[in-house]
């Protein structure tokens, strides 16, 4: 028996909510749309809602020799349009932190020598990290400052970036973008045991094995009442070996990376959605399970807290806490009717990253510095 209510099943929305009137005067830049991850999530949501798109890929998952042949091909072909083609007049470029923060200074400063604005988009969810580790904080900030306005994903972000010295009338939130979902009840195998996803890389950063070791530490109590499907491409850790080694074969399984119909289907199976990370910006896969009517059980990190409120839309745990983590878990399988009104909740809290919400705000950045 499913936990949550039957849904109506809701279309993808195709619309154009940015013109080509608007898109003649843009080249994005940023990572490969083949390559796997949020960032490329959220410019393959813009290539379906803006009209004549412009990308130019600046980086692909690969050795050095792939990483550097990206790298000066976007050089090239950012050169050669921003030359001759005298429509563009903004640079929107989606970056991170580390080595993509060096790329994007590359990008931020080609773009500005040619007379354009800048935009630079940042999703990193190290930057803080990032930033106080670094002998050059001078040169991030003045980086930064080049760039006519800087986009964030959550006021917590816009604070931060304010407090290391970037000009806060240049710092603008725009929420990550999620698509309607597609709700198909049918996905569900409709058994008593509760459907729990985790989508992300298996990574410690994203405490992927702080929930195998929750699941692993109550095994038995789990045993015939939950099912947990993991998926993402592993980064540290050996996600096979785990499950077989703890013999979670029963209750854990491993899909690896979920994307397309695959992630429909995922989001309709399951119940709630759980992704215990040490750091984050905004992550895209709990606006899409949030899109979905699910609660979340996530951490209080990066921009998470302004969307997940503990017992409103989700469970809140400390990152590394598998005793919560598993406390948690616990919590909706004895309290099923919590699963549906928190995933109303959730639907509720998601309604402003939905393409129509998003591209206004974004085509007001645009009018600002075309005006």
């Amino acid at each position: 028996m499913r936990f949550t209510s039957a849904f109506i099943i809701i279309g993808i929305d195709n619309m154009k909510y940015i013109g080509a009137e608007f898109s003649k005067h843009i080249l994005f830049l940023g990572v490969s749309k083949h390559t796997k991850g949020g960032m490329t999530a959220v410019l393959v949501s813009y290539g379906k809602y803006i009209d004549g798109m412009r990308f130019i890929p600046t980086w692909r998952l690969g050795n050095k020799l792939i990483k550097s042949w990206y790298a000066l091909q976007a050089l090239v072909r950012t050169s050669l349009l921003l030359l001759f083609d005298k429509r563009i007049k903004i640079v929107h470029i989606h970056g991170a932190a580390n080595a993509s923060f060096d790329r994007c200074k590359l990008f931020i400063n080609l773009s500005k020598q040619f007379g354009k604005k800048v935009i630079l988009h940042e999703h990193a969810a190290d930057f803080v990290e990032y930033y106080s580790a670094s002998d050059n904080k001078d040169g991030i900030r003045s980086t930064l400052n080049k760039c006519d306005r800087l986009i964030v994903l959550s006021k917590s972000w816009q604070d931060y970036f304010a407090s290391i010295g970037v000009d806060k009338n240049r710092i603008k939130v725009l929420n990550n973008i999620v698509s309607p979902p597609e709700l198909h009840p049918e996905f569900h195998t409709g058994d008593r045991k509760l459907h729990l996803l985790y989508m992300g890389e298996i990574s410690k950063r994203k405490g992927g094995f702080d929930l195998l070791k929750a699941v692993a530490d109550h095994k038995d109590q789990f045993e015939g009442k939950l099912l947990l499907r993991m998926g993402g491409n592993e980064v540290d850790g050996d996600i096979k070996s785990f499950i077989r080694e703890h013999s979670l074969e029963s209750i854990v399984t491993y899909e690896g990376w979920i994307a397309g119909q695959k992630k429909i289907e995922c989001l309709n199976w399951e119940d709630v959605y759980i992704l215990p990370s040490y750091n984050e910006g905004l992550p895209i896969a709990i606006l899409e399970a949030m899109a979905y009517h699910h609660p979340v059980i996530s951490t209080p990190v990066g921009g998470i807290p302004e969307i997940l409120k503990d017992g409103y839309n989700g469970r809140m745990v400390q990152p590394g806490d598998a005793g919560g983590i598993a406390k948690a878990i616990c919590d909706y399988i004895e309290d099923k009717d919590s699963i549906k009104s928190q995933g109303e909740n959730s639907y509720k809290v998601v309604q402003p990253f939905f393409p129509e919400s998003v591209f206004a705000s974004l085509k007001e950045i645009y009018q600002e510095l075309l005006a």
